[in-house]
């Protein structure tokens, strides 16, 4: 790429092969070509290596990935989403705790605004915990108890 382009790769470029690598599960290479990378991994990098350590089920790589990412934007709630659902999947809900109250205290949640299309109609509502459901329209309640998902808790929504 330097030789022939005369490109030197940039944070992005190291980020795409980071996730390259933990979609076809090699998190351990994943890791080591992140300690080996020449700049400094950003934010972006420690998420796409918890994202893929999520996926495949490896808890060291995901909780040390985590606290990076935390470090360097401690006001990211997909992070401390990501991170919860890592620890209460390993039995840790001691620890997933932990992490929900981290983001209470740091992070201020920007509520979604979700579309749902139910026979034809669009249906728009805000998506800002699942105590909120009684305020959505009855078609959406509907196909959200019956049908799709299960509401879990308040801080996420879980397919069943």
């Amino acid at each position: 790429m330097i030789h022939t382009h005369h490109l030197y790769p940039r944070i992005e470029h190291y980020g795409c092969i980071v996730d390259l690598l933990g979609r076809v599960g090699r998190i351990e290479e994943a890791v080591e070509f992140v300690n080996k990378m020449p700049i400094t991994p950003d934010a972006v990098i420690w998420r796409s290596l918890l994202s893929a350590s999520l996926v495949n089920g490896n808890l060291g790589v995901a909780e040390m990935a985590g606290q990076k990412a935390i470090e360097l934007q401690p006001d990211d709630d997909g992070v401390y989403a990501m991170l919860h659902n890592v620890y209460w999947a390993a039995g840790r809900s001691g620890d997933a705790l932990k992490v929900r109250k981290m983001a209470s205290q740091k992070v201020c949640k920007k509520p979604a605004f979700t579309w749902v299309e139910i026979n034809g109609i669009a249906h728009g509502f805000l998506a800002e915990h699942a105590a909120s459901i009684r305020h959505w329209p009855v078609e959406v309640q509907s196909v959200v108890r019956q049908d799709t998902w299960q509401l879990n808790d308040e801080f996420s929504l879980f397919l069943t």
